[in-house]
């Protein structure tokens, strides 16, 4: 549990810092003229929190087959847009703009959900071929012995 925890907040980490970035690009492109004070500091945090609790809680303890995987991240990727997209916009009448702005949205969480999936995949390997490199060193070593 440990380690799952410390995966999940590096993976908050990286979903925030995604998230201040679409924030600032929808808004230039939505309210260019809009001015925050310091509470809107706390929404990425907010999106971060509901980006990232879904893999505490869809872990599996057996190995998983790719399309399994696959099915996972998707039912993960659409419980985290219908929170964000509900949290955001739920209760609000629904207007043109307002529909283009869901969409783009929806579009801008797919984004960040996709980079947030590359980039845990890089540092994964990253670390898979350190664990490979220690391994070949220590094998080399005992084969010297």
């Amino acid at each position: 549990m440990k380690e799952r925890i410390k995966e999940t907040a590096g993976t908050f980490f990286i979903v925030v810092t995604c998230v201040n970035i679409a924030m600032l690009i929808l808004g230039k492109l939505f309210m260019p003229d809009q001015l925050f004070g310091y509470e809107v500091f706390i929404y990425p945090v907010i999106y971060g929190l509901i980006g990232s609790i879904p893999g505490l809680f869809m872990d599996f303890k057996k190995e998983m087959s790719i399309s399994q995987v696959i099915v996972k991240k998707l039912i993960m990727l659409a419980v985290i847009v219908t929170a964000i997209l509900a949290l955001m916009f739920g209760g609000s009448t629904s207007d043109k703009r307002k529909i283009v702005m869901m969409a783009s949205v929806a579009a801008s969480i797919v984004v960040i959900y996709v980079l947030v999936n590359l980039i845990e995949w890089w540092l994964d390997l990253k670390t898979a071929d350190s664990m490979m490199s220690d391994l070949a060193k220590y094998k080399s070593r005992g084969n010297e012995e």
